[in-house]
């Protein structure tokens, strides 16, 4: 009930963000040109085919830009895809009626798959999830495609006699199939932010040499006539898939998908061994290659993307509760957990350089009467003005405060001699005492604290417990001599001595 009402404010808080949007007049004017390129192209490949509808490319630009925007944007998409589209048809000169009708019949295209889908699985709609991709391709290149095909291909039948309905129908069907499988999930992740990773100077080598090996053996294959050696893509196209992600794989589609259909057009290939006069068959065979190529591809491009998504945020939980598991719940600082896991480490650390390792114990003075005085409510008030004075004046030191216990606190200081760490402890002393945080029964009349400070370099069989108890026995001499103190305590070759600096 909780995540349900949650998904439900977020859809809301999307919804009124995207209501404040402007129109974006800008990118619907760069989107005509676009799609009109799109539309020309698409009929250009039409006739140089001799008829066949080889792929259709408008429909999935449009798609992929429609679902990535707020709804209240999508009727001006519509309307400069439609615009688009029936001057692309006009230019070729086509009767104005007929290119308006196979125009509005695109439109049915990119407007079921964009309601069915966003409606099912949420806006703004997210292709490269395993389960919204499997949508996609049921939804938009599967039933809608047979949709507009078939409204195309009555309207088209209107006014021109173009041979029997279903011939005309399975030629524009197919071309409809590759254009919204291949060029939807093209245009989205070219308008995802985190696809040009992939061509980052760091990965770029990468990226072209494994977008290569499909590329040159699609061109191998296609540009050899006696052989169907056809499935030796299907392998260089799977190294794309489980390297370079979903986004290297649309990338590699389109590529083959390119090479493919163009040299098959150009009469090359293994599609020339098909014993046919006209190119309708032959066509027809490689975009069922293409078809079954980016059906068995995508999902598996998919899930490995899930799967990646799951890792990372399976890392994220493992390190956020792993901060939780080490961050006092108080004050906010490490806990004791975090505290002696680090003074093992650094104690290592320090022995195996010969660098002094040192540490601060500081302890809230006279706590207990300023709990008896203002209650527990106003102590755990204190002990976080306390823990935020100390974490703020610590600046720039190795390492963070931690709470030690109680009203204690403890600081690591790596690679620090005893004179800055005495300079160090002063400086907390001196952050607490300006708060002046009222205490009647101080001597003082505020709160105060005193600081244990012990270094000492490692050697042999020393443990981190020597440092500790160190410290600690400076804490309790500077306790004993009136607080609001910093004592030294200099530990070496067992042996130790002090050194009193007072407030």
């Amino acid at each position: 009930m909780r995540g349900g009402l949650q998904r439900r404010d977020e859809a809301a808080d999307l919804t009124a963000r995207s209501a404040r949007e402007p129109v974006p007049w800008a990118e619907l004017v760069i989107a005509f040109p676009v799609l009109l390129l799109c539309s020309w192209l698409g009929i250009a490949l039409t006739r140089q085919s001799e008829g066949i509808a080889t792929i259709w490319l408008t429909n999935g630009m449009l798609f992929a830009l429609v679902v990535t925007r707020p709804r209240r944007f999508w009727l001006y998409y519509f309307a400069v895809g439609l615009l688009a589209d029936t001057t692309a048809d006009v230019i070729y000169g086509d009767p104005l009626k007929l290119a308006l009708g196979v125009s509005l019949a695109n439109s049915v295209e990119v407007i079921l798959s964009s309601v069915l889908l966003t409606y099912w699985f949420g806006s703004p709609f997210n292709l490269s999830k395993r389960r919204p991709l499997l949508g996609f391709l049921g939804v938009a290149v599967i039933g809608a495609t047979a949709v507009s095909s078939a409204l195309g291909a009555s309207w088209t039948l209107l006014f021109v006699d173009a041979g029997p309905w279903w011939r005309l129908f399975r030629t524009w069907y197919l071309g409809d199939v590759l254009g919204m499988a291949i060029i939807a999930p093209l245009t989205f992740i070219l308008l995802r932010p985190g696809f040009f990773e992939v061509l980052q100077p760091s990965r770029l080598a990468e990226t072209l040499a494994f977008l290569a090996i499909p590329a040159i053996a699609t061109a191998l294959v296609f540009t050899h006539d006696k052989d169907p050696l056809i499935f030796f893509i299907f392998p260089a196209l799977l190294l794309v898939v489980f390297r370079l992600g979903f986004p290297g794989t649309v990338l590699s589609i389109f590529v083959i998908a390119l090479i493919s259909i163009s040299l098959t057009v150009a009469k090359h290939g293994p599609m020339m061994l098909i014993q046919d006069e006209h190119m309708l068959h032959r066509i027809v065979v490689v975009q069922i290659f293409l078809a079954v190529s980016l059906f068995t591809a995508f999902p598996v491009a998919a899930l490995l993307e899930d799967r990646k998504a799951l890792e990372t945020s399976l890392q994220a939980s493992e390190a956020r509760y792993r901060t939780l598991a080490n961050a006092d719940g108080l004050t906010g600082m490490a806990n004791r957990r975090w505290f002696d896991d680090r003074l093992e480490e650094e104690w290592r650390r320090a022995r195996e350089t010969r660098q002094p390792l040192a540490l601060l114990l500081i302890d809230v003075d006279l706590f207990k009467a300023y709990n008896d005085l203002w209650g527990h409510l106003r102590g755990d008030d204190c002990l976080r003005q306390i823990a935020r004075a100390i974490t703020d004046a610590l600046a720039c030191e190795a390492g963070p405060a931690s709470r030690f216990g109680g009203e204690e606190f403890a600081v690591i200081l790596p690679n620090t001699c005893l004179t800055a760490a005495l300079q160090v402890a002063e400086r907390l002393r001196y952050a607490v005492a300006e708060m002046k945080v009222p205490h009647a029964d101080s001597p003082e009349g505020i709160q105060t604290i005193s600081v244990g400070v012990a270094a000492i370099v490692p050697e042999g069989n020393d443990s981190p417990h020597e440092l500790l108890c160190a410290a600690d026995s400076a804490l309790y001499c500077a306790k004993r001599s009136g607080r609001n103190r910093v004592e030294l305590s200099v530990s070496e070759a067992g042996m130790s001595g002090t050194a009193i600096s007072e407030g």
